[in-house]
């Protein structure tokens, strides 16, 4: 079941880390240690799936929807923790079937994350596969598109916030009621 917890992990966080309504919510510091705690949704959903052996799409819901709530005061209104139980049950499905090439066909038609709950989620899923010994080379511009954007680590900057003018008219003004009480 290890083995199994160690392939799934990577797969979930590449899901979770393409789920807009997770990256908000930590990027708006709607979780109590932020990053930290994305990490600890993605260890948990693992778990649940692995011990669950993937479980129903309702229940994978439910908890996703209750993680969101419970974690990041966030609720979703948009199917979006359906969505990702469906995708996970999928990935999960696949794994434990063996089907490691059409696994690998669903990944590389994902859309590339630049920032993320850990930093192997494009690795590759062949346990033994002689490359994964070097894929860890510090290097995170490795990584990088090739299509002439520019990684997110030039974006995270906040820019300098303007002064307020303080002597400006606020554009409202408050109303007291005529009756004495």
């Amino acid at each position: 079941m290890a083995m199994l917890y160690d392939e799934f992990k990577p797969l979930v966080d590449l899901v979770l880390n393409n789920w807009t309504a997770l990256q908000l919510a930590i990027d708006h510091g709607m979780g109590s240690s932020g990053p930290k705690t994305g990490q600890l949704v993605s260890d948990y959903i693992t778990r649940y799936c692995v011990e669950n052996l993937g479980g129903d799409v309702d229940n994978l819901t439910e908890v996703l929807e209750d993680l969101m709530d419970e974690e990041f005061d966030t609720v979703c209104e948009d199917n979006s923790p359906k969505e990702v139980a469906i995708v996970l049950l999928q990935y999960f499905t696949l794994l434990g079937e063996g089907k490691r090439d059409e696994l690998q066909a669903r990944i590389a038609a994902m859309p590339v994350c630049q920032k993320g709950l850990s930093q192997n989620v494009r690795q590759p899923m062949n346990p033994g596969d002689p490359d994964d010994s070097d894929s860890s080379s510090g290097d995170e511009l490795n990584d990088a598109p090739t299509n002439g954007t520019v990684p997110s680590l030039v974006h995270n900057q906040q820019p300098e916030p303007e002064p307020m003018d303080e002597d400006a008219d606020p554009g409202w003004t408050v109303v007291r009621t005529r009756r004495k009480k």
